[in-house]
């Protein structure tokens, strides 16, 4: 088993019941360590113990991760011209699964990761707050609404990304920047109806 150093928990969990499930994973590890000794341990035993899935744990790690990837681009959104902000919004988003390409491998998984409800409404809430932001005409529902089609054009990216050879990642990168300046113009632009 590798040593765990200090360095191995590389982002603190923001939520309370991420703190839970991280205590509950060490505190296992140590009872495990002391039954069984430390050559003996394997992360699955650890895991089965807490009753917490090591994938889990890390797409749950990833999602705060990557939120702290995005959203200083948030607090800049009134500045940007919309297609400046989806180019930013998709290339901070590459560049993080490129850092984590495991991220991408776990979202592909056969079994859904589910991610704590508040924790989701928040990202949410979080990006439609921008949306307002540059449009004040938008609703809490129109700019929540926008904000969930824009997090779903990024999951369908993150999904053929993940997929493509290193050619066509490129390529969908750039369509997707594409599609989602397309979006966001009819929804952040200057020029967008009033709904």
């Amino acid at each position: 088993m590798p040593s765990i150093s200090s360095n191995s928990v590389r982002v603190a969990p923001q939520q309370e019941r991420s703190t839970r499930r991280l205590a509950g994973f060490l505190d296992s590890a140590a009872e495990l360590f002391v039954k069984v000794g430390y050559e003996a341990a394997t992360m699955t035993g650890i895991a089965e113990r807490s009753g917490s899935s090591i994938a889990f744990t890390l797409v749950n790690q990833y999602t705060q991760e990557l939120e702290a990837h995005w959203k200083p681009l948030m607090e800049q959104v009134e500045t940007l011209p919309h297609a400046d902000f989806a180019n930013l919004f998709i290339e901070r988003i590459t560049q993080f699964v490129q850092e984590r390409p495991a991220y991408l491998s776990l979202l592909a998984a056969p079994i859904r990761f589910r991610r704590d409800p508040a924790a989701r409404k928040a990202s949410r809430v979080a990006i439609a707050n921008a949306f307002r932001a540059k449009n004040p005409s938008l609703s809490k529902e129109q700019s929540l609404l926008a904000a969930n089609v824009s997090l779903q054009m990024v999951r369908g990216m993150m999904t053929l990304y993940g997929e493509a050879e290193p050619k066509g990642k490129v390529l969908i990168v750039t369509e997707f920047k594409k599609v989602l300046t397309l979006y966001l113009g009819t929804i952040l632009s200057e020029d967008a109806p009033a709904k």
